[in-house]
């Protein structure tokens, strides 16, 4: 990497964490994310500020991950919608 290329990079990361949103924020948002990604739609360009957030935070990324796999396995019939 050249010196441009590392500014660049180094733009870039700032430029994420000064839209950044916190982990409760983030969580409020999730469930949304989650079907929209699910449904096939690209998360960075639904809700960009989440999707910043999540490639920084392990926990919430983690979370994350897992709703839409269980939005997944419904969508696909693997496992039943829960009953209320």
């Amino acid at each position: 990497m050249n010196s441009d290329d590392i500014r660049q990079l180094v733009d870039r990361i700032y430029s994420l964490h000064e839209a950044a949103i916190d982990c409760n924020t983030c969580d409020e948002q999730l469930d949304c994310l989650a079907e929209l990604t699910a449904a096939g739609y690209d998360p960075e360009l639904m809700l960009p500020a989440v999707q910043a957030h999540l490639l920084c935070c392990t926990g919430c990324r983690e979370a994350f991950r897992a709703l839409v796999c269980i939005l997944k396995a419904q969508q696909a019939g693997q496992i039943s919608e829960p009953q209320h």
